[in-house]
Parts: structure tokens; sequence; C-alpha cells
């Protein structure tokens, strides 16, 4: 017989298998935040990458900020920062990304970040997998397409199934990745830390990744070359009128070219300013 058929979902299943499914993740979510609070270590940048970045900051605001600021005003601070010889942009660093494997801080904890990500999470998927296994738990309150089939039925391997039914391992994930506002409300807005954080550091996207790929010669390379091409376009020309709703006047920007004068008219100026100087002389 073809199609899908509904299920009568037995009460008792909510009482025994879901609602301790979800007690227990938030007993093992809770511990995993203290153990990472007792394991974490103070992440300092070292002192000279954290120059480099604020020198890099500094001129990027530049850049951003550029029709805010005079063209006298801008005009000096991109020469302090890519003058030929003295700017900061310019100056000499050392090239190339520090290797990671000199890095142990880093790589310790990243090894912590995958060791209280892994560990509970394959107990949780052990321990449903061998108590709870073909449970169907909850069922969604609206049709889906079979394409989620896949995500909502793991451990359940039946065709003639509405897709709406969630299985025991399917509820474990979803309740995984949707805890978040319970455990801010429990532990905190500052001490959460979901998996979507912890999949990241554990693939290295932290700040030390950061670090260890951080090339200074360059990232100022880079900058300088956007700094170089950037022009001072300043906005604040006619800005009272702008501020004050007034159309603003039309000006001729390009200065008015200076008349030539007729070339006799110079010949009988000169004439005049000689004579002047020979009466004078003889006066003398």
């Amino acid at each position: 017989m073809g199609g899908t058929f509904d299920l009568v979902l037995d009460p008792s299943i909510r009482n025994w298998v879901l609602l301790p499914i979800v007690f227990i993740m938030v007993l093992v979510g809770i511990g995993r935040s203290m153990v990472q609070q007792l394991m974490a270590s103070d992440n300092t940048s070292d002192i000279d990458i954290v120059k480099h970045r604020q020198l890099l900051m500094r001129s990027q605001r530049l850049r951003a900020s550029a029709g805010f600021l005079t063209p006298r005003s801008f005009l000096m601070r991109k020469e302090y920062l890519g003058l030929k010889k003295t700017g900061k942009l310019r100056a000499k660093v050392k090239g190339g990304a520090p290797n990671p494997m000199e890095n142990s801080a880093g790589m310790m904890e990243m090894m912590k970040g995958n060791m209280t990500m892994m560990v509970p999470n394959m107990v949780m998927m052990g321990w449903i997998s061998f108590f709870f296994s073909g449970f169907v738990l909850v069922k969604i309150p609206f049709t889906l397409t079979e394409g989620f089939k896949e995500m909502l039925q793991r451990g359940v391997s039946l065709s003639t199934l509405d897709v709406s039914y969630v299985s025991s391992l399917s509820w474990y994930f979803l309740v995984m990745f949707g805890m978040r506002g319970l455990f801010t409300l429990i532990l905190g807005q500052g001490n959460v830390m979901d998996d979507t954080q912890i999949m990241q550091a554990q693939m290295g996207m932290g700040s030390q990744q950061q670090d260890m790929q951080f090339d200074a010669a360059k990232a100022y390379k880079q900058e300088y070359q956007a700094l170089k091409f950037t022009e001072p376009k300043t906005n604040l020309i006619d800005a009272e009128y702008t501020l004050l709703g007034l159309p603003i006047p039309s000006r001729s920007i390009a200065p008015k070219a200076i008349p030539e004068e007729p070339a006799s008219k110079i010949s009988t100026e000169k004439k005049a300013s000689s004579g002047k100087s020979s009466k004078v002389k003889k006066r003398k």
C-alpha cells in the first residue's frame, strides 16, 4: 500500500523519552559550560600584532571618514601614514605569517575546544542510540517536503512514514542547536558558548588562529595602496545649507580666467612709468 500513514504517539514516550532527553541535555550543557570556564586561559595576543592591527584600523577609519575632514587635515594624516621615509605604513616590519606549530598555547586551546565539544556529543549520541533507537517522539504541526526526511528521521528507515514525524536522534540534534536561549537565561549572557562557536573554535577560527595567520608586511602594503588612491573629497562644503534644508546656491568651482589686456595699453603704461622714473632722477 503506497503513500504515508499517521501514527498515534503514546503519552509515555513524552514522559519517559522526550522530556528525559531534554533534561539531560540541559544538564550536559551546564556542565560543559562550567568545564570550559575551568579550562579557559587568558588569550593574550602579541603586543606587536596588536599595534599593527590598531594602525591598520586607524588608516581604514581615515579612508572611511575622508568626507568629514577638510582637505588639509586629510592630507596631513595621509602623509603621516603614507609618506615615503617617515610614514607609519611605509615602515619596515617583519614579513611572513608566524609558524603555527611554534604556538603551543594556540594548539592547546584548540585541543581543549575539541575535547569539550566532541566528548559530550559522542556520549549523548551513544546513549540515545543505545536506549532510544527507533523511537518516534514528536510530530511537527505543519507539512514538510521529502527533502527534510533524512534530517528529521535519523535512525528510522520507514519510507511510508510522514515527514513531519521526528525520531529520537534527530530530536537530539534539533534541541542541541536550539537551546542557546535557555542557556542564556540559566547561565547569563556572557557565559554561553553555543555549538556554532565551538565548531568555529574547533576549525581554528579563534583569535589566536587569526594572529597566527597575520602577515604585517603584506597588510601594510595593501592598506598603503588603498590609502594612496583615496582622494580628499570633503562633504563640509555647503553643509549649513544641507542642515537647514535650504537650496544649495550654484557657484562656479573653477577660478575665473584673468582677461588679457591689449598689447598697446601695456606699452603706453610702460612708457608712462619710464617717463616718471626719468623725471625723478633729474630732480635728484
